[in-house]
């Protein structure tokens, strides 16, 4: 497959994971298009591996991850996805509001964290996988995700401004 059909076939996938991953619809565009960018220029041999997707998904990680060290971290609450509130749907407050929460407490998280979390749950990609695409030990991803699941666990007792 040519790198314009992967795109057009796995755009929305990569951009939802993208979104959970940086939890800002802006910010995910922008790391989405840096990252395809990256990965245009080597598509001949991406193509030919075995899984091409989950090697995106890896430079997305890294292209995340490498962007939030070398820039000052801001705090910014997440907008969500403002497409989503142009849809002429009955009533969908509660997905907006369950969606805010979700974006508000995963925005708590470090960025390391956040990968961890968006990779195993949304990518379904076991401790090793995430522990290759991260450049860390499994043992370092499990002890992440435990820490993730342990600070959603708190946040949930606490309020929302605890910051």
């Amino acid at each position: 497959m040519d790198f314009e059909g992967f795109v057009n076939s796995e755009y929305a996938a990569l951009a939802q994971f993208t979104g959970a991953l940086t939890g800002d619809v802006h910010t995910a565009e922008d790391v989405l298009a840096d990252a395809l960018l990256k990965v245009s220029d080597r598509w001949s041999r991406i193509s030919a591996m075995d899984k091409p997707s989950a090697y995106v998904r890896r430079v997305i990680v890294t292209t995340y991850l490498s962007d939030r060290r070398k820039t000052a971290r801001r705090q910014t609450a997440p907008s969500g996805d403002d497409r989503l509130l142009d849809r002429a749907v009955p009533d969908g407050s509660d997905q907006v509001v369950d969606r805010d929460e979700v974006q508000r407490l995963l925005s708590r998280l470090s960025p390391k964290q956040r990968a961890v979390i968006a990779l195993r749950y949304l990518a379904d990609w076991n401790d090793r996988q995430i522990s290759e695409a991260l450049g860390c030990s499994p043992a370092t991803v499990r002890s992440q995700a435990s820490q993730a699941r342990a600070a959603l666990r708190l946040s949930d007792k606490a309020p929302i401004e605890r910051y």
